[in-house]
């Protein structure tokens, strides 16, 4: 269990919005909309957010950044626990030095290349260094960088913008680095070379020299001696380099997310927009091991699906060097066997790719046994290079390679795009958020040539999908969840709505004439942490140990109701002292059952409360304060703001209807998590054991309805509830006796105030909040709105009985102002229970609706006077 924090609240704001730094941010957008265009126009942002950085003398380094988000931002707080924490993770806190986060086959490359040519362009540098982890990403890089250089336009753009350099020079490591030059080195060569051109191109002048980490993940998780190095290399005082970005669709220190980046477009945007292939996640399996018969299966239905287009290729995931090639030698055995193939032809369809060779013995010794020498020339070292070579050629027509086995964390640069199926042969090799995070980019990158999106499927072991699909939640940001509200295409269902303004006003003046009698509290609960849970679409539950940080030790909150106390009423602070207030603590949370070493703040302030009364001094008049109405205003159905519902509320207690042969209109993911349940529904129809109990669940809340029924402006109509899905069944099964109907969100829709008592004996302080009726419901043929606020049976609580005072109260007169108004429409206003709902239909059926009450209306009325002192409305 782990405390839950969302990954995209750890971002950081550059904040600085001043006209200056403005003008030097969007001064090159003619060149950023050339290079970054259509749906990669994300990749213009993250230009911009670290641009930003770089140029705001705001913030002189990372530290003064994560300060500044220190104050602002609640995930980064709870995250670290302390500022020091914080700054104690960010190793490059003293540079101007920030990391950006974008998924695998966004294209890194074009930010990268974009933030040196704006640095270059406005002297912020007279040098870029790129550096990567390997040399075949450095080829990679190379030959992009070539490409945007020779693309006549960008410099044209650049020199039309007075840049002090239009077209950069392009230079390797063993070149002289000049002024206007972009240099692109892999790490190791920096090291191996250390006196070569980098040291003397860059010592002394690393002020005005922009860093560029590609791969920035092996920068923080070295798993190598070399790698180890790179940041040592950063912080060299014989350099000092200043400006350093970050680049890596990884950000992931083992399961922890990096805590300095500024822009984040991560797979969940990715896959929505969509410029990568949708993940096509297990969701049970019968089989308890892996077999490489279905792993075959899948590769042939690929084959059927895009071998008409390309070479679909797989990839299998191991998480060491050693058992790669294991793997690698299990898996040409099974094509030999399979497609009766020679070992030698198994070998052109089946390669293994890794970062190096174990120098252990013993691992040695198994990958040796595992590939034997061809010939006295041959070497496992010799086979990894071709490998090697023949990765860059795989996506190739005339490539006969389709099956790739590889380590999880691989240094070598990956840019294959054929592959549509990632098969993670260990849990090892799957088992952080950055493991799961490499893997899946392996995959995920489209192929030119494609207008849909493709899928790429995951067939991990049903033993750990649990475990993949927790961390996917996080990688993916949280959980899954669908909106609802205003459809343009359902326009003909919107009515006219109605409410009133309010302004508060003195009404009356209360005069106390008897002490208040001794304080009352009941504590809440309380833990210094707790176990809370939450319903996931592939993992079911999950339980996250919340730490809760708003708490007093007894002895801090002893002291602070003393003072409270003595600053309110010295004379009250004399009578309670603070042995007294300590008992009287320490007594409620025993009564409780609760820790009695601390104290929540919920619980402060309810003790807070509870000597409220106690400092209202006899003979002196308070004033009270009443909601008066004011005009009549309109309430726009297509204004409503749109809400959203998560996969786990969803399984816990909702409900969705939808219309029968329509398309709900929902926007991004959601399409796609829509198609889901409707798969899913579809396969529920014909066996729902072919789909797991959480699945199930879901597929149990969609609620199909006729078209002619569905008379709603809303995509998809919502139940909160139980109670709320029981009304919503028959309000559908008796649609015939309305024209429309909509189911008002919580809070945004139609609200009015109204006032209450929060304890059962109503003596303590008035509370004042806002009241959002579930639905309003249009009677057929006629200018009768019903609005239905929808409760549990019995449920007659204080707040309940001054909601239905003062919200009769609210309808009543907003009737007579229509009435006034010359306004036909008129307002009908229950509270209804479940035992309520056929006496409610049928009423409205025999037209009789007008004045009714239900029972749980007339259990509230009949306690009314009991709730009428203080607050309420006025007409």
């Amino acid at each position: 269990m782990s405390l839950q924090v969302r990954v995209a609240d750890q971002v950081l704001d550059v904040a600085d919005r001043r006209a200056a730094t403005e003008a030097l941010v969007h001064k090159y957008d003619a060149f950023l909309n050339l290079l970054c265009d259509g749906k990669y126009a994300f990749q213009r942002d993250a230009v911009r957010a670290a641009w930003r950085f770089l140029v705001s003398d705001q913030y002189p380094d990372l530290a003064s950044l994560a300060r500044a988000n220190w104050g602002t931002k609640e995930a980064i707080r709870q995250r670290h626990g302390s500022l020091d924490a914080l700054l104690g993770r960010m190793p490059l806190r003293d540079k101007k030095a920030v990391s950006l986060d974008l998924a695998t086959g966004t294209g890194k490359s074009y930010v990268m290349y974009a933030l040196a040519a704006l640095a270059l362009a406005e002297g912020l540098a007279d040098r870029v260094l790129v550096l990567c982890p390997s040399l075949t990403i450095e080829d990679g890089l190379l030959r992009k960088f070539t490409a945007f250089i020779e693309t006549h336009e960008f410099g044209a753009i650049l020199r039309e913008l007075g840049a002090a350099v239009a077209i950069p020079g392009l230079k390797r490591g063993n070149e002289t680095i000049g002024r206007g030059d972009i240099c692109i080195e892999n790490i190791h060569a920096v090291y191996e070379n250390a006196g070569s051109s980098i040291a003397d191109s860059f010592r002394g002048v690393g002020g005005r020299t922009l860093i560029l980490n590609d791969e920035a993940h092996h920068l923080f998780s070295p798993e190598d001696a070399a790698l180890k190095k790179w940041l040592r290399f950063l912080l060299n005082p014989v350099y000092d380099f200043r400006f350093i970005v970050n680049v890596t669709g990884t950000p992931y220190v083992g399961n922890d997310y990096f805590p300095d980046v500024v822009y984040r477009f991560g797979l969940k945007e990715a896959i929505a927009k969509p410029v990568v292939k949708k993940p096509n996640y297990k969701l049970e399996d019968t089989l308890t091991a892996h077999d490489w018969q279905q792993t075959y299966a899948i590769h042939r239905q690929n084959w059927a699906a895009y071998g008409a287009r390309l070479k679909p290729i797989t990839i299998v995931v191991t998480q060491e060097i050693a058992r790669c090639v294991e793997v690698w030698r299990e898996l040409i055995d099974f094509l030999v066997e399979k497609e009766g193939l020679s070992r030698a032809d198994a070998e052109c369809k089946c390669i293994w790719v890794t970062s190096g060779i174990p120098s252990g013995v013993r691992d040695k010794a198994r990958v040796e046994a595992a590939c034997p020498r061809r010939d006295d020339r041959d070497s496992p070292e010799k086979r990894r290079m071709e490998n090697l070579a023949l990765l860059a050629e795989v996506d190739r027509p005339g490539s006969p390679v389709e099956w790739i086995v590889s380590v999880s964390m691989l240094t070598e640069g990956w840019d294959v795009k054929n592959v549509f199926q990632i098969v993670p042969h260990e849990s090892r090799a799957f088992n952080s958020k950055l493991l799961i995070a490499q893997v899946l980019g392996r995959g995920l990158r489209i192929p030119p040539g494609f207008d849909d999106q493709p899928l790429v499927t995951i067939n991990n072991h049903e033993a750990w999908s649990g475990e993949i699909a927790n961390l996917l939640k996080d990688i993916l940001e949280v959980e899954n969840t669908l909106s609802w509200g205003y459809e343009p295409s359902r326009a003909r269902y919107t009515f006219p709505l109605y409410n009133l303004r309010y302004q508060p006003e003195q009404t009356t003046v209360e005069t106390k004439q008897k002490p208040a009698r001794e304080p009352e509290v009941t504590f809440l609960p309380q833990a210094r942490t707790t176990t809370e849970w939450s319903t996931f679409s592939e993992t079911g539950r999950l339980a996250v140990e919340i730490s809760h940080h708003d708490l007093y030790d007894i002895e801090a909150a002893v002291a602070y109701m003393y003072l409270f106390l003595r600053e309110k009423d010295e004379a009250l602070a004399q009578v309670w002292t603070k042995e007294r207030l300590r008992k009287f603590i320490v007594d409620g949370l025993e009564a409780g059952g609760y820790d009695t070493t601390f104290l929540s703040k919920a619980n402060l302030l309810q003790l807070q409360e509870a000597f409220g009364p106690m400092f209202r001094e006899l003979g002196e008049p308070h004033p009270r304060l009443s909601q008066v109405a004011q005009e009549v205003v309109s309430v726009d159905l297509q204004e409503v703001p749109r809400q959203a519902f998560s996969e786990s509320t969803l399984k816990e207690h909702g409900a969705v209807y939808y219309a029968a042969g329509a398309q709900p209109s929902f926007d991004g993911h959601e399409v796609q998590l829509w198609e889901h349940y409707q798969k899913a529904r579809q396969i529920a129809n014909i066996d729902d054991s072919l789909l797991n109990e959480d699945v199930r669940e879901i597929v149990g809340r969609l609620h199909q309805v006729d078209l002619r029924a569905f008379k709603t402006p809303w995509n998809v109509h919502y139940a909160s509830y139980e109670p709320e899905r029981q009304f919503s069944d028959r309000l559908f099964a008796n649609a015939d006796l309305f024209d429309a109907f909509v189911k008002m969100p919580d809070r945004g829709g139609y609200a009015f105030p109204y006032s209450y008592k929060p304890a059962q004996a109503a003596r303590t302080h008035t509370a004042n909040e806002n009241f959002n009726p579930d639905y309003f419901i249009r009677v057929r043929d006629a200018h009768d709105i019903l609005v239905v606020e929808i409760k549990q049976e019995g449920d007659d609580s204080n707040r309940n009985r001054a909601k239905y005072r003062d919200g009769t109260q609210h309808f009543a007169t907003l009737n007579r102002r229509l009435a006034e108004a010359g306004e036909p429409w008129r307002y009908h206003f229950y509270f209804l229970s479940p035992e309520d709902y056929s006496f409610f239909f049928d009423k409205v059926r025999q037209k009789a609706f007008a004045g009714w009450k239900s029972g749980l209306m007339q259990g509230l009325g009949s306690q009314l006077s009991t709730t009428s002192v203080g607050g309420g409305h006025r007409a």
